[in-house]
């Protein structure tokens, strides 16, 4: 796994003590740099009908001088002295300031927390949320606090690779997640794999129906398969970490037969997981908005946290300068 040095907390909006105090953890545990950054937005994209008799630059000025003094304070508060914390205020369009602040400054995991409105799926299909999930070039975290408490259970779903490079590695990149999740914060890790025989529902209803009993044995064909597929993709990255990792590396593994946008979001609604580790192959490409239609799907569908991870080769639709 790549080693996490550099970790970004973005605050959008009040600060939620909590996921401060979550992050400092995992940074603390990782030995990882914390940078606690703030977004004002930029007088040149404002409209002010008074400006004649108002200074949009000073007012700037002031905005980034208060801002920043609530990132301050909110990191004296914090009692680790074992974690670098930085604050920074950035100028411009959220989306693009923070993109532009993760590649110029090589972090390597951003978290924030959703974007506030009536439900985590409102506040992140169509916002911010989304927006960066599908831009952003690092892993990137939506952290929903549950008012509830912690399961301490996770989900990291995995698509079968095939001859693909890319998927592969994607997986490997999902299953290093699952464990430093399970090196952090989680007591329960579940590695899902949804999947379902080519052309099911047509084979047993449509115009190519053919027996039951047929059917009944190519389904089972196709599960064994997957399950030896997914036992053999598990043991051979657990063969890749020392005794002390490869100790604690110990996923539940689960086969989700269906539609992955509908059973992965159901599984997760059953385990009452806290967050859900995804893969964003986007079909149309590595480069732009989309981050593929099941990905986004699913993400539309659940109400924990999520991390969504990027294939290498990924190039963000947003200009580092």
């Amino acid at each position: 796994m790549k080693q996490i040095k550099s970790i970004l907390l973005y605050a959008d909006a009040e600060l939620d003590p909590a996921l401060l105090d979550r992050v400092v953890h995992i940074a603390k545990v990782v030995g990882a740099k914390l940078t606690l950054a703030a977004v004002v937005e930029s007088a040149q994209s404002q409209v002010c009908l008074t400006m004649g008799s108002l200074d949009l630059g000073e007012v700037e000025h002031l905005l980034i001088e208060d801002r920043q003094r609530q990132l301050d304070e909110a990191v004296s508060s914090i009692d680790n002295p074992d974690v670098t914390i930085a604050t920074r205020v950035f100028p411009g369009n959220a989306v693009d300031a923070i993109i532009q602040a993760v590649m110029t400054g090589r972090y390597d995991f951003l978290v924030k927390r959703p974007m506030p409105s009536h439900g985590l799926r409102q506040r992140l299909f169509g916002s911010v949320d989304m927006r960066l999930l599908r831009a952003c070039p690092c892993p990137v975290t939506i952290s929903h606090l549950k008012p509830g408490g912690y399961s301490r259970r996770a989900v990291t779903a995995v698509d079968y690779s095939g001859e693909s490079q890319t998927n592969a590695r994607l997986n490997e990149a999902l299953l290093d997640f699952a464990a430093f999740g399970l090196e952090t914060e989680f007591a329960e890790m579940h590695i899902v794999h949804a999947w379902s025989l080519y052309g099911e529902s047509l084979l047993a209803r449509g115009r190519g129906k053919i027996p039951p009993e047929r059917l009944k044995d190519l389904v089972e064909q196709e599960r064994a398969k997957r399950q030896q597929w997914l036992e053999n993709l598990v043991d051979e990255y657990r063969n890749t970490l020392d005794d002390d990792r490869s100790k604690l590396f110990n996923p539940k593994l689960e086969l989700l037969h269906g539609d992955p946008t509908v059973v992965i979001p159901q599984r997760v609604k059953e385990l009452d997981a806290d967050l859900l580790s995804i893969g964003t192959v986007s079909r149309t490409g590595l480069s732009g908005w989309l981050i593929g239609n099941t990905a986004e799907a699913i993400l539309n569908r659940i109400d924990c946290s999520v991390v969504t991870l990027k294939p290498e080769g990924f190039v963000s639709p947003v200009s580092a300068t």
